[in-house]
């Protein structure tokens, strides 16, 4: 009923126009991305296509039920990857995993002195812009603790965005690795049966549900990822997500990032903008730094490694990786680790910072 209600609404008829009229920008701006030689035309066309649009004034709008869905089936694809044979890794994974927490630590530090340079960041927004645990959970905690929602928005926007875009132009141009045009070992829907179709669907809903209630960042993506990496570890299942699904997610995905960019005004684009684009450089700085160090104590895929710490968005990055067939499992779980210290990092620090701004307040009064 509430759907029929939104539906019959007129302001809810003009939203859906505008997700669609996105969405089918988005998709051309795909099949002409699609004609370069460039990697991930559904996930890049379709993001600068949708950043096309709002330069010239094109109302767009991001789906919040559609990025949901495709997010879960993101979550899904990246499951697929895991295997009965990655117990065999558990060794090298662990070594690279724990290089997260000293990885964290470092971003945070030269996040924060970056953002204080510059008028307009307090505490609270510095630190929460510094460390990348996510667009959502920041504002989040900016919110809780009264940080500049608006600045907070768009770094992280800005971050996600300029990461997203260069990470795959540099793997590709790097000669280190053939980017494929289509996905690997991907089924087609058409060739999904009933019984693969039912275990994708049964592990996206209760992955999903059991995340969220228990409150995992990412839910959306982790739960789903979780619950069909388990069914595939354990040999219960082979069933893949098909190509077009997938495609669908790049799609969404990249259209959402860009929508993110929506009412931005000039004095931004030149001000925040332009810090946080020197920003992303400075984290692909550090987490080049960080790559080559843990290549050189695990002598994992130098690829794999750039995927799982660059710190773009979680769901950006695990696309990338899955659609360029670059270990998805192992990226993965590097971002699910890399949100979860930051997001309970942050839970602890915050208050230490919030107590040092109320602190410099009250000696600037006297």
């Amino acid at each position: 009923m509430r759907a029929w209600r939104h539906i019959t609404d007129p302001r809810g008829r003009a939203q859906a126009m505008k997700v669609l009229l996105t969405l089918l920008i988005g998709m051309a701006g795909a099949l002409l991305y699609a004609q370069t030689p460039l990697p991930l035309p559904w996930f890049l066309g379709a993001m600068l296509a949708c950043l096309a649009a709002l330069a010239v004034r094109i109302p767009i709008r991001s789906g919040e039920f559609n990025t949901l869905i495709m997010r879960i089936v993101l979550g899904l694809a990246i499951g697929s990857a895991f295997s009965p044979e990655m117990a065999d890794r558990a060794g090298e994974m662990a070594l690279s995993l724990i290089f997260v927490f000293p990885y964290v630590l470092f971003l945070g530090a030269i996040g924060y002195p970056y953002f204080r340079l510059f008028p307009g960041f307090d505490r609270i927004t510095a630190f929460l812009a510094a460390v990348p645990g996510g667009f959502q959970t920041m504002v989040a905690i900016g919110e809780d603790s009264k940080a500049d929602i608006r600045k907070l928005s768009i770094v992280h926007s800005t971050r996600i965005l300029v990461i997203v875009f260069l990470v795959p132009l540099w793997i590709q141009f790097s000669g280190s690795l053939d980017i494929p045009r289509e996905i690997p070992a991907s089924a087609s829907l058409a060739a999904l049966t009933l019984k693969e179709a039912l275990i994708l669907v049964a592990c996206g809903a209760v992955g999903y549900w059991g995340a969220k209630r228990i409150g995992i960042s990412g839910a959306a993506i982790f739960g789903p990822m979780l619950a069909n990496g388990v069914v595939h570890m354990l040999g219960l299942a082979e069933a893949r997500v098909p190509v077009e699904l997938v495609n669908a997610a790049q799609l969404v995905i990249g259209a959402h990032i860009a929508c993110q960019f929506t009412g931005i005004t000039l004095r931004e684009l030149t001000s925040i903008v332009s810090i946080a684009f020197g920003y992303a450089l400075l984290l692909m700085a550090g987490a080049a730094v960080f790559t080559v160090l843990v290549v050189w104590a695990t002598g994992i895929d130098p690829n794999a490694v750039t995927l799982a710490y660059a710190p773009g968005g979680q769901p950006e990055m695990n696309l990338i990786a899955l659609v360029l067939n670059i270990d998805p499992a192992y990226v993965a779980l590097h971002h699910l680790l890399r949100v979860i210290v930051i997001v309970v990092g942050a839970q602890f620090v915050i208050s230490w910072v919030v107590k040092a701004q109320e602190r410099e307040k009250k000696a600037r009064v006297r």
